[in-house]
């Protein structure tokens, strides 16, 4: 298996105002990413608001990325509500296949009451036995109507033969799936969050996928780097410092403050597309202004 050291970008898609997608804006943040120490791309996640895209243009979003990205690796995110849709789609990529590490795919939601153990092990268990590339597992609640994968079912899919990791983006559960699935040879623990990114190193852990990235890319992959390096105390500096500067910033708004921390600071991310209205008016401007204060700006 390939096994990530170091930060991933959570990519988000460049929307124009008229929901359109600029395929120029998403080339242009590419080039510039990979002139920073990120070692790779998740498109297609919760930051790239893949449930707004279509499967064609979801196709094209990750065949841009694929021509851009020269040597870094990538994940793309391909879960749907169903086994069925999930595997189309993951079919659909198969003439990219050669340049997908792996497929991340989240838990389904629609019908909470309904989702126990059961279901989400037979949902994972059923698109990796039938999958042609590798899985990621994905846990993000509270995107998901409070969804998750509980520990238990962590470590029996950890055992899947095509499941190799998962990215935990709940707020609250990293010190349990490191019990669980940490510290294993054949299977990664990545982080979905600066917040639980030193815990998820702490347990065996090597990688994370988080938002800020976007726009501090260089100093998000500086926190792993310190990490393996065995600095672990300017690690934990570096990581608090950086939560800080993000709740004054993009943290407080999801993806519409990731998007308007972009633009501010030289990337080219646009808009949300409807029905999310880009970050304005005061909003917008205390975010300036917190990056001014930080002589960011």
């Amino acid at each position: 298996m390939k096994k990530f050291t170091g930060i991933i970008i959570p990519v988000t898609t460049p929307f124009e105002k008229d929901g359109s997608i600029n395929f120029d804006n998403l080339r242009y943040n590419i080039r510039k990413w990979n002139k920073t120490d990120v070692i790779g791309y998740m498109c297609l996640g919760s930051n790239g608001e893949f449930k707004a895209l279509s499967d064609e243009e979801s196709y094209e979003v990750v065949k841009t990325v694929i021509e851009e990205k020269g040597d870094k690796c990538l994940i793309v995110g391909a879960g749907r509500e169903s086994v069925p849709q999930t595997l189309e789609f993951i079919n659909k990529l198969l003439p990219l296949k050669d340049a997908i590490d792996y497929v991340s795919i989240i838990t389904p939601n629609y019908f909470p009451k309904l989702i126990d153990d059961k279901v989400i092990e037979n949902f994972y268990t059923s698109i990796a036995d039938k999958s042609p590339m590798p899985v990621l597992l994905y846990t993000a609640p509270s995107y998901n109507n409070n969804v998750g994968i509980s520990p238990a079912i962590a470590k029996k899919l950890a055992d899947h033969p095509n499941i190799y990791g998962m990215k935990d983006t709940s707020s609250n559960m990293m010190a349990e799936y490191v019990e669980a699935v940490g510290g294993r040879d054949d299977f990664m623990l990545i982080a979905g969050s600066i917040n639980n990114l030193i815990l998820c190193l702490k347990g065996g852990g090597t990688a994370g996928v988080v938002s800020a990235a976007n726009y501090f890319p260089n100093e998000s992959a500086e926190i792993v780097t310190l990490f393996m390096d065995g600095k672990e105390q300017e690690a934990e500096e570096k990581q608090i410092a950086l939560r800080a500067l993000l709740k004054e910033t993009g943290a407080k708004y999801g993806v519409q403050g990731v998007k308007a921390c972009m633009n501010l600071l030289g990337w080219k991310a646009g808009s949300p597309r409807t029905p999310y209205l880009p970050l304005e008016g005061e909003e917008l401007e205390g975010v300036r202004q917190a990056f001014i204060d930080n002589k960011i700006l």
